[in-house]
This record gives C-alpha cells, structure tokens and sequence, in this order.
C-alpha cells in the first residue's frame, strides 16, 4: 500500500490542505475536503482508489459522483477489450492495455451497462475512524435515473434522514441534483454502501465503507476488502427481474469487480501478504440473490467480527456468506507457505444449499522474506462451516455447521451504546411476529406485500398511508406496511419462515439496529435432506401450518410470551448482527430497545424479494425524530380539475398516498 497526499474531490484530485475543522456552511462542502489523504491497494491486477480520513480530523469531508459506465470498455483511445492469459487487449489494435480504470466482471465480451460510483465497480472505499463525523457529497450525472446512498450497518444514532433510502428517509437524488450526507459512525468494523432505489445495487453502485478502531490490533496497511457477488452477464439487474428469460443463473462470482469465466482468463484479484505480518480480511456479500460459500482451501479463517460486532475468536474453514452479510477474519500465516493460494466461491442453491462447484476464483500470494518455518494444522476430517441455517448440512457427511448465533459477543457490551441517550427508556415490551415468505406466491411480510410510498415517509409522513386492514389471517393485501414502536420500549421480534409460502432462508436486513440475536430455531434436516419445520410457533388455530399462510402466528406454548421461558434463550453474551438469514422452516428471535427516533426499513435483502414487497417500515420514536431543514420533498400531481373517472366523474384517487404516518397497522403483545 502506497499514500498520496491527496484527495478525490468530484472526480478531480485536490492536493491536501491542512486547515482545522470548524463549523461549515454550504460553500465549504464544495472546496473544503481536509485532514484525509488518497490511499491506493497495488496487486499484481490494478488500483483502486479510495478516501482515507485522518485518524486527527473530528469532520471530514469527501464526494462521490454517480456516472454510468461499461463492462469491458476502455477510454475513447481503447474502446472495447478482450480478456487474455489474466491480461486485456484492445480489439481494435489487438494489442495489450492497461487494466486500470477497466471493469472486467468476468471478462465475457458483451457489454453491460452499470451504474456506478466514480466511474468503477466496486466504487471507492471509505474510510474513517470509529466517531468521527463524514461529510459524503453524492452528485448525480447520470441521464435517466434517480439514485439514493444507503449506508449499509450504519445504525444513523440521531441521524435519521441520513439513511439514504429512497421514498422513506429521503426523496432520491434526480439527475444533476447532489445530497449532502452527514452523520456520525459509532461503532468500528466492516460497512458498505449501495443505492435503495429499486435493484440499482446489482448494476454495479456499491462499495466499501469501513469504521477503523484506533485500538483495533492490525493495523489498515495489513487489512485487505473482500467483495464478493454473483455475476450474470448476458442481463442486466432489470432484465433478471422482470424479463421472461430461460436461464437467470449466474454465470460466475466476482472478487472485488473481477472473475472469470470458463475458458476466459479475465484478470483476477490478487491479495498480497507476508508470512512476518498480521491479515485481516473483511468479507463483504454485495449480491443480490445468491448465497455463497468462501474459503481459502489450505488455510482456516479466525473470524473476528461480524456486521461489525466483535465475536469471541472462533477458526473455520468456510464462511456460508448470504447478500448484506460481513465477516471479519484473521489469516494465521504461520501455516501458510510461500507461494500462491487459491480464494473459491462456490454458488449454494436451493433451501438444500446444494454446493456447487467453484466459479469464483482469486489469489492469495504469499511471501516469506524472513524465512519463517510452517506450522502444520492438526488433521481433521471434518469441514467447519460457519453461518449454516441448519444443524446439520444435507447431503455432506463431512461437513460440521456452525449457525451464526454460536458467535458469542467478545465482551460485555453496554446497551446505552446502541441508543440515542435523549430517549428515556420505558417500562414498556412489545412482541412482533413477522413471517417472510410468498403466501399465494406473493412476496411479502404477514401477507403484506409492501408498496412503497410516493413520499419520503419521514420528512412527509401526514402524506403516507399505511392501512393495511384488507389483509386478513389468510388473505393478502398491498399497503405501506408500517409497525409502530413505542418510545423507549423493548422490542422482540420472532423473524419466521413458515406456512405454505415457505420457499427458501431469506437475509433479513434491518436499518437503524444492530440487534441481539438471543436464538435461532432450525427445521431438523436428515443427511438425505429431508426437512422437519418446527412446530413452536402455531400460523393459525383454524389450518395446520403447512395449510396455512401464516400471516397471524403466534407462539404455541403461551409461557413463551414471556421470553425468559423460551428454551435456548441467550441473554447473557447474544452475537449482535443487521443482517440474518432466516432459515427456512424455523425462526430467529432479535431484540432491540426503540431508542433510535426515525423511520427505518426492513427488508429481504434478495433485491428481487424486496422490490416484489417483502419489506415494512418501523415507525420507531417518531415524536422524538430530528430531522435538517431543506430537505426536499416529493409527491405524485393530481390536477383535480381535470383528472376525473370515465364512469363517475369524481376525481380519481388511487394512486395517492395519504393520511398520517402515526396511523399505523401492527399487531403487538405485552410480555
């Protein structure tokens, strides 16, 4: 790793200035990007260039421009290329080119069009210092679309209208409009951003953000970004979705924007280490769909952390990594010799998760310019895999499974941290039951499939309406589904995937928490994949469930209403995570206090399930809620003089979003 003292600035390199950090006004979010330099990770297969905060700055201050680009396309002088022997050519001279600046996905000839931010996939890291306050100005030049920045894991204490969802935290940006995103990490680890209008994520719009921990213990030369993703490269994200097309398979993975294709060498990336340093990796699942199986054949992971939670220190062979996930881990070098390991990404399909074989490829190279010894690992014959979301893996006789929730919490942790302190904790629980899953083939939550507002919810919140009263135990509906959390209370949710829209595990992903996962309850799975559900939770007192839509369950033994009775509760050292798969044919219970005033989206983080609605939005503290002056606004138009039915000549209504966010449709039960 190399540092420049300077900094990216709208697509243009500024040489740093140093200058204190006071309050600022419009004028300086343009010209003033100090205390923070360009860092820049040289592999054997290019740069990426990224914003590094200075670990002195209180406020720093950077930009992104979002642009359009093409796989496989070079400046107006290369135009378009083919990949070769790890290398790339110019079609028009057949001569060599430079890989920088090119993105190669995996090095098929056809071109996609992304959306993208600074011009590369994946965008630029962002890194900063766990408190420190970020300015990001995100500027639109694309010609058609509107974007919005998410700030995935990012819990947005006190910063609600920072959260970058597009019509419930912010109107998007248009084109040739820029936003200004300020807020405040609290807490250290691994992060990334994306855009949340529709599936603009899987055209490429994402990238690293990473909280650094001034007492983390390897330091950020030796840390290296992992993100992985599936990649089809005959559609792009809105033909996957919606075109009626043979195959949406992917065709290949991709490690950090690069893969390859069968005979295609496209160039790989390439992470460079030495057996005399610390590794730590942070392993980012930017996809859309696909779970992914990780590994380093050869070397055992030591993770670390997880959505940016540290976990008592626990060694396996492969990560099972589902879309949104992070997992932070250490390489023990010790055991490495010199030479070049292989980094696989094998596809795992179906609810069986049915390993694939490996179309994701990177390198490791390792150095040992010190001459150190080998240490050998005790031979096992068992594969430990982390993050199954069953107990035992079906059809792998050899394969031991870790679910999530055996990673403990590394200490003790504070609750108020994960709060904003103004907001007085209350006596009062509450319980939601919220099962994920296609009742009558619609994607939703408790038969609500979710339309989005044509508002941003929390800044217009008297325009949005969120009745969803024509949704029944059995029936399904379309409403702006909305659970309302009461200041201050406690909240348990039962996140379940049962009845008869049970199809496979869903990543849940909710924004403003990081929540205690106290247990997961998986279906009992036979070696030849035979799936038993659970029966703890009863989805109706008419159907049985496999019978029923599930969209009024509740627990089966009525004690359990009162958590401390739930057998396998874990209240003393819960892992903490943002995003959890839900396993299919069992339940995760989470808990969190509604200490974070704002309205905050949960969702399937399969962008296809969430866009079809299965998502809703917490109403969390809202009297609380502080949100800037001038943040625009939006609405649909109706001209009521002129826009009348064909039939009765009243003015036409529905489309239109209305009445107050505080009326809001949830089901809750005392504890």
């Amino acid at each position: 790793m190399s540092e420049s003292q300077r900094v990216i600035s709208s697509g243009k390199d500024k040489e740093l200035k140093t200058r204190p950090v006071v309050n600022y006004t419009p004028k300086y979010l343009i010209t003033l990007f100090s205390n923070a330099f360009l860092f820049i990770f040289y592999g054997i297969i290019g740069i990426t260039a990224g914003f590094h905060c200075d670990e002195t700055a209180k406020h720093c201050f950077t930009s992104i421009d979002i642009q359009s680009a093409f796989t496989m396309n070079g400046n107006e002088t290369i135009s378009q290329v083919y990949a070769k022997d790890r290398k790339l050519y110019a079609f028009s001279t057949n001569g060599p080119v430079p890989i920088d600046n090119i993105i190669t996905a995996d090095g098929w000839n056809h071109t996609r069009y992304l959306l993208t931010a600074n011009g590369s996939m994946p965008g630029p890291p962002i890194v900063i210092y766990q408190n420190q306050t970020i300015t990001i100005l995100v500027k639109n030049h694309l010609l058609n679309e509107a974007v919005t920045l998410h700030w995935h894991g990012i819990d947005q204490l006190g910063w609600p209208a920072m959260d970058g969802v597009a019509f419930v935290t912010q109107c998007p940006i248009l084109p040739g409009q820029t936003f200004n995103y300020t807020f405040q990490p609290t807490f250290g680890g691994s992060y990334w951003y994306h855009s949340h209008v529709g599936n603009q994520r899987d055209m490429g719009l994402y990238g690293a953000f990473i909280v650094l921990r001034k007492r983390d213990p390897i330091p950020f030369e030796f840390q290296h970004i992992v993100q992985i993703q599936e990649w089809n490269h005959l559609y792009d994200a809105m033909a996957l979705v919606n075109a009626n097309v043979e195959d949406k398979s992917p065709h290949s993975t991709l490690i950090n924007g690069r893969g390859d294709f069968e005979d295609i060498t496209a160039p790989l990336e390439t992470f460079n280490v030495d057996k005399a340093d610390p590794c730590l990796f942070r392993l980012i699942g930017v996809g859309s769909k696909d779970v992914l199986l990780f590994s380093i054949p050869g070397l055992k992971l030591k993770v670390t952390e997880t959505d940016g939670f540290e976990v008592v220190p626990t060694v396996v062979d492969k990560i099972i990594i589902y879309p949104a996930e992070r997992y932070d881990f250490e390489l023990d070098l010790d055991y490495a010799k010199a030479g070049m390991y292989n980094i696989t990404i094998s596809i795992l399909s179906t609810h069986n998760l049915t390993i694939k074989p490996a179309i994701g490829f990177g390198f490791l190279n390792v150095s040992n310019s010190n001459s150190l010894p080998v240490k050998n690992y005790n031979i096992s014959n068992n594969t430990r895999v982390l993050n199954c979301p069953f107990k035992t893996y079906p059809h792998e006789t050899n394969v031991f499974c870790l679910p999530v929730n055996t990673l403990i919490s590394r200490e003790k942790v504070d609750d108020e941290d994960f709060v904003v302190q103004s907001v007085n904790k209350s006596n009062e629980k509450a319980l939601h039951f919220l099962n994920f899953g296609f009742p009558d083939g619609h994607s939703s939550i408790n038969g609500r499939i979710f339309r989005w507002p044509t508002v941003s919810a929390l800044t217009q919140s008297s325009e949005v309406d969120t009745d969803c009263t024509e949704c029944t135990e059995e029936i399904t509906c379309h409403c702006s589904h909305a659970l309302k959390l009461k200041s201050g209370s406690e909240v348990v949710m039962v996140l379940l995937n049962l009845g008869k829209g049970t199809f496979i595990s869903h990543p849940i992903h909710m924004h403003g928490h990081t929540y205690e996962v106290l247990k997961m309850e998986f279906p009992v799975v036979t070696n030849d994949g035979i799936f038993t559900f659970t029966e703890d939770i009863q989805c109706s007192e008419t159907y049985r469930n496999n019978e029923s839509n599930c969209n009024s369950p509740q627990w089966r033994n009525s004690s359990w209403y009162n958590y401390i009775n739930i057998p396998g509760i874990n209240l003393k050292n819960p892992v903490r995570k943002d995003s959890i798969v839900v396993p299919y044919g069992g339940y995760v219970i989470i808990r969190i206090e509604a200490r974070n005033p704002g309205v905050w989206f949960m969702h399937c983080h399969i962008d296809q399930h969430m866009v079809e609605g299965m998502a809703l939005m917490l109403n969390e503290s809202f009297e609380n809620t502080k949100i800037p002056n001038g943040l625009p606004t939006c609405h649909s138009f109706f001209n009521e003089k002129s826009v009348k039915t064909e039939t009765s000549g009243k003015l036409s209504h529905s489309d239109r979003q209305y009445g107050p966010l505080s009326i809001l449709y949830y089901t809750e039960n005392i504890l």
